[in-house]
């Protein structure tokens, strides 16, 4: 069983990890999706949930991040040579 954590942490988690970096170039963009993702957990942020279950209900569920299954999961081993 994957380790749970609260859903604050994953909400942190999934933003700085995923999300800075899938969508380096549109910080608007970034900021639009946190505080939407912020909203639905308002009131849960102690809920324990799984990093991967977290990552599917805000992307199937909710509809936060439109970039197709194929990019979203995409590898990026240079990353951080990215300016």
């Amino acid at each position: 069983m994957k380790q749970k954590v609260k859903a604050k942490h994953a909400l942190n988690w999934l933003h700085g990890n995923i999300c800075v970096r899938k969508c380096r170039d549109y910080e608007d963009k970034q900021r639009v999706c946190y505080e939407r993702m912020r909203s639905i957990i308002a009131g849960h942020e102690d809920f324990l949930i799984a990093h991967k279950l977290f990552i599917q209900v805000m992307r199937q569920k909710h509809k936060i991040c439109d970039l197709g299954d194929a990019e979203f999961y995409k590898r990026d081993p240079n990353f951080w040579r990215h300016k």
